[in-house]
C-alpha cells in the first residue's frame, strides 16, 4: 500500500476568468483517485511579481494528500495546466502570463534539487501571494530547510517590505464567489 503524503500546492493565474479557472483546477485535482484535496485559502488578487503584464493575478493556495511520488504528481499537475491551456512558450524567458499556473510548494517533508522539481518550492519565502494564503491556511506549517513557520516567514517578508529592504507587493484578500 502506498504512503500518502501531505502537499500543500500553489494555483495562480491571471488571464481569462482566474477565480473560476482556480476554482475548478482545485476540484479536478480532487477527481484523481491518488489525491485528497484537503483546503484552500481565500483567493488573493496581487500584482504581478518578477514579470511585467497589465492583468492582476488570482493566486490560493490549497493542501492535499497524495499517494504519488513529487515527479507523479507534478506531471498531473502540468496535465491539468494542459487541460486549461497552457502551454510553455520555448524560447521565452522568465514569468509569462498565464491561464493556470500550479506549484508545489512543500511535499511533506521532502526535500529535491532535481532538473525538473525543486522542493521546498524556491521562491516561498519572497513571495507574498504564496505567504499570505499559507499562513491563512496552516500558520504552523514548518519550513524543512529554514525551520520557520509559514507565520514566520509571511511576517518576516511584511517586515522587509515596511523596511524597503524588498519592494512591497500589493495583495488583497478575497472570497470565492
Amino acid at each position: 500500500m502506498k504512503e500518502w503524503k501531505r502537499v500543500w500546492l500553489a494555483l495562480g493565474s491571471n488571464l481569462g476568468d482566474s477565480e473560476q479557472i482556480l476554482q475548478q483546477a482545485w476540484l479536478d485535482l480532487g477527481l484523481s483517485n491518488a489525491v485528497e484535496t484537503i483546503r484552500i485559502s481565500s483567493p488573493y488578487v496581487t500584482e504581478p511579481v518578477g514579470m511585467e503584464s497589465e492583468h492582476l493575478f488570482f493566486n490560493a493556495v490549497g493542501i492535499l494528500s497524495c499517494s504519488l511520488d513529487a515527479l507523479q504528481l507534478l506531471a498531473l499537475l502540468q496535465q491539468i495546466e494542459k487541460g486549461f491551456g497552457r502551454s510553455k512558450k520555448t524560447g521565452v524567458e522568465g514569468y509569462q502570463d498565464r491561464l493556470l499556473d500550479l506549484d508545489i510548494l512543500y511535499f511533506g517533508d521532502s526535500i529535491l534539487n532535481s532538473k525538473s522539481l525543486v522542493l521546498p518550492h524556491p521562491h516561498i519565502a519572497e513571495r507574498l501571494f504564496v505567504l499570505a494564503p499559507l499562513a491563512e491556511i496552516d500558520s504552523k506549517h514548518c519550513d524543512p530547510v529554514t525551520g520557520l513557520t509559514a507565520e514566520r516567514m509571511h511576517r518576516d517578508l511584511l517586515q522587509q517590505m515596511t523596511s524597503g529592504i524588498t519592494e512591497v507587493q500589493d495583495i488583497k484578500r478575497h472570497v470565492w464567489a
